[in-house]
């Protein structure tokens, strides 16, 4: 999915809203924000300084991980995006939530604070990078508006740059991470793809597949077997929940061998939105 163009994504997208039509409105969204992202995401640069050509630059990036046990995010300096394609992206973005009904004013609040540089547009990209959850909770706060909804558009915007740095890594890499969080981005997962029983985390920024034990809860790090459990819808062996008896989250998961027609890559979060139904009626809670 990540390395087709966007045309060809919005192609495939009108095909999975024929075999999901209750999916159509999220559907919808997914394409408005990847026409909001062209600008990066038709750049070979991905809106940064850099060339993620230069196999130098991800092998370096690598061994720095490795050392530290922290994702590469961590050691992007938020100086290499390009500030002006950041704006007329957030400002392309800002405008197709609210063709989606998100309210007007309370978007235009932050994207106003951020086409005057009252905040750094380049900050706001950096607080992204780190996962910065405080950043957006302060700005959220003092301009009345979701913080979960302005981090939204900060990912958005540094996203195209993340998914150019997971294409480019070495699969051995992905594969010896072996911890919840993502190694490219840090962001915890909420769906997963089973594979010759093997659990690969799917990372819902960058997109990244990597390895991690199947007995392992993504939100709290309990690896007790004993309170690690699974639901399954019935009549749909190839989906299950994924949950941790101690911290009540869960994880859904995707059994590959099980699967009755393929799901795109990019789109096991939006379509396996029953699982989600499923595990808020078990009174679990999703990460």
């Amino acid at each position: 999915m990540k390395n087709l163009s966007i045309d060809d994504q919005k192609r495939l997208i009108d095909k999975i809203v024929i075999d999901y039509p209750d999916l159509r409105n999220p559907l919808e969204l997914h394409i408005m924000i990847l026409q909001a992202q062209e600008e990066i995401r038709n750049d070979p640069k991905k809106g940064t300084s850099l060339s993620w050509e230069d196999k130098s630059l991800i092998e370096d990036l690598q061994k720095k991980v490795h050392k530290s046990n922290q994702p590469i995010a961590k050691f992007l300096n938020p100086s290499i995006f390009d500030s002006r394609a950041l704006i007329n992206t957030c400002k392309r973005i800002v405008k197709a939530l609210i063709e989606k009904g998100v309210e007007e004013d309370l978007l235009k609040r932050f994207l106003d604070e951020l086409v005057s540089e009252r905040i750094s547009i380049l900050d706001t990209a950096g607080a992204a990078l780190r996962g910065d959850v405080e950043y957006f909770e302060n700005h959220g706060k003092r301009l009345g508006t979701n913080p979960v909804l302005i981090l939204f558009i900060a990912s958005a915007l540094i996203q195209p740059c993340l998914e150019e740095i997971a294409k480019k890594v070495d699969a051995s890499f992905l594969e010896k991470w072996w911890q919840a969080l993502c190694p490219i981005c840090g962001r915890r997962p909420t769906t997963a793809r089973l594979k010759a029983r093997k659990r690969y985390l799917i990372c819902p920024l960058c997109g990244a597949e990597y390895l991690a034990d199947i007995f392992l809860c993504v939100n709290c790090g309990n690896v007790d077997p004993a309170t690690l459990r699974f639901l399954s819808p019935e009549g749909y062996p190839e989906f299950r929940v994924d949950f941790c008896e101690k911290c009540k989250h869960y994880l859904k998961v995707i059994d590959e061998d099980k699967l009755k027609r393929p799901i795109p890559k990019g789109f096991e979060d939006i379509i396996t939105i029953d699982l989600d139904i499923m595990a808020n009626n078990a009174g679990l809670k999703r990460i």
